[in-house]
């Protein structure tokens, strides 16, 4: 955790001394900071997915409650990510779409979780 909080320390710091001289150099280096601390995500979610993994015995075997939480992490990971570099970039509008885009994603992919709760209160009715 500390190494991480070192490096995008050291890459605003260098951002700012190059801002003003090369802007675009600045906005590479804090994309590429960020692209190692992403990097670094995915191997602290290896983890986490061995962890979801254990949880099959808890949920009864039904993997497909894992699958789905997993992707709608993923989405919600991934277009903040994407947002905050075109934020970061100036391009706000372009990470307005991002995060919208974000949001109908995960509705959809919360669909088959709708559908569930239907069918168990239909059940329930009869």
């Amino acid at each position: 955790m500390i190494q991480i909080c070192v490096l995008a320390i050291a890459g605003v710091f260098a951002a700012l001394v190059i801002k003003k001289d090369k802007p675009e150099f600045a906005t590479l280096i804090i994309m590429l900071v960020s692209f190692f601390i992403a990097i670094r995500v995915l191997t602290v979610l290896k983890t986490a997915i061995g962890e979801f993994e254990n949880w099959e015995s808890i949920l009864g075997g039904n993997i497909a409650y894992i699958s789905l939480l997993l992707k709608i992490i993923g989405i919600t990971y991934v277009c903040d990510f994407a947002s905050n570099l075109c934020k970061d970039s100036g391009y706000s509008a372009l990470s307005s779409h991002i995060e919208l885009f974000g949001k109908v994603a995960i509705m959809v992919a919360g669909f088959p979780i709708i559908r569930i709760m239907i069918d168990m209160l239909e059940g329930m009715i009869r």
